[in-house]
């Protein structure tokens, strides 16, 4: 390990940012340029090993060659004092691996990152997969502590979390898809055992779906808080990513609905040819799963009632309906749009949460509207026909009364002509 203040290829170490079995990566600041770079060394016992020093190198000429927003940028390699480097750009914040032991930690349990952060994470990384698998290159070590979360602003808050860039970095055991030397050592395998796939761990060809079998994997465990396949022994996880169907994630994290358990299956399936065509295809699937049940669950939902047009008895929640109500009868009035969430669209004050409501201001009474599974509700003669009814009288009444006061003063004035004619005479 490297000290803080030590020099390599006019680099100055300022601490070691983390270890594994490569090597050690180190913050260290650029000779000429005012910024820090990451640095990787690779460890002495490996470097020894002609196979691993070629590994190490095709790691800098593999990824040297991206550019992508989702991909860590490799700046420059070379030899100093007998270590092999790679100086790559440094991103400030923290990887999935740590960010899932934080969680763990403060909740004190076994559990997983919030879904709509991990599909988010998802679909960056199989972003930044598709492009490398474009320009033939595969990773082949998908797994959280290569997943990179930036600071926002300084800052590793959880509510920033959809602001976080997310990058993905050590192409360590990248190659280039049409390349048939294999840089694995005989009884070893080079993709962490947890996120490994099938045809990896069975020395086969591999290709891009074997990347998005890893970031399936990757995927489950940021969600679930523990690895699709566990197990006391090497053996036994190896046993269930080759012939063990994968766990439901549903049954696991009981916010996570079961459309998305197929999707996971499908990215994870034992023969690459049944799973998805891309990355992105199964990180969209991923999406459309959580959107469609998201869309369900306000879909059957009631919403929230107002204080002034209480519930009636028997009449809880809505109800999702396809059929928009007819016009009432000699109402001449149309149907006004439906709503998706609240099922059948209401006339003039009608709801279909609570039945329906008098029209014109009029309130509604217990037990006089439909029931919102009977279809189209109808006005019984009592409520509908009778106040009609009752105003034609009044108003035939009040024409009488005028006819008959109009015929009374004509005959007073005819009185009147007669008498004044007998005076006159």
């Amino acid at each position: 390990m490297l000290q803080p203040g030590s020099w390599i290829a006019g680099y100055r170490v300022e601490r070691a940012l983390g270890s594994g079995g490569m090597g050690a990566v180190y913050l260290a600041k650029h000779p000429e340029l005012p910024r820090s770079d990451a640095i990787k060394v690779l460890g002495e016992q490996v470097g020894e090993d002609e196979q691993f020093r070629k590994r190490f190198l095709r790691e800098a000429e593999v990824a040297a060659g991206l550019d992508h927003p989702n991909i860590v940028t490799i700046y420059n390699r070379g030899r100093s004092d007998g270590m092999l480097w790679i100086s790559m750009q440094y991103v400030a914040g923290t990887d999935c691996a740590q960010e899932l032991h934080r969680t763990q930690e403060k909740a004190g349990a076994q559990v997983g990152l919030p879904p709509e952060r991990v599909v988010r994470i998802a679909s960056e990384i199989a972003r930044g997969l598709d492009y490398a698998h474009r320009k033939q290159l595969l990773h082949r070590d998908i797994k959280p502590a290569n997943i990179l979360l930036s600071e926002v602003d300084g800052s590793l808050d959880p509510s920033l979390a959809d602001e976080q860039r997310v990058l993905l970095t050590d192409f360590g055991v990248a190659k280039a898809a049409n390349e048939t030397e294999s840089l694995t050592v005989v009884g070893t395998v080079l993709a962490t055992l947890s996120y490994a796939s099938p045809e990896q761990l069975k020395g086969q060809q591999v290709d891009p779906r074997t990347d998005q079998y890893s970031l399936a994997a990757t995927t489950f465990h940021l969600i679930a808080g523990r690895v699709p396949f566990k197990g006391d022994s090497t053996a036994d996880v190896i046993t269930g990513h080759l012939s063990k169907p994968v766990p439901k994630l549903s049954e696991l994290v009981p916010a996570v609905p079961p459309a998305v358990d197929s999707v996971i299956a499908k990215a994870m399936a034992k023969e690459a040819d049944d799973r998805f065509a891309n990355c992105r295809q199964f990180t969209d699937a991923l999406q459309s799963a959580f959107r469609q049940s998201a869309g369900q669950a306000s879909y059957h939902s009631a919403p929230t009632r107002s204080s002034s047009n209480p519930s009636r008895p028997g009449q809880q929640g809505a109800t999702r309906y396809s059929t928009p109500l007819p016009r009432q009868a000699g109402s001449g009035s149309h149907t006004p749009a439906q709503s998706s969430h609240y099922g059948k669209g209401a006339q003039y004050g009608q709801s279909s949460l609570y039945g329906q409501s008098s029209q014109y201001g009029q309130v509604s009474r217990p037990g006089q509207g439909a029931s919102q599974h009977s279809g189209p509700q109808q006005n019984s003669p009592h409520h509908q026909g009778a106040p009609h009814r009752a105003g034609g009288r009044d108003a035939q009444s009040g024409s009488n009364a005028v006819m008959i006061a109009l015929f009374i003063g004509l005959v007073v004035i005819a009185i009147a002509i007669l008498v004044a004619i007998l005076l006159v005479a």
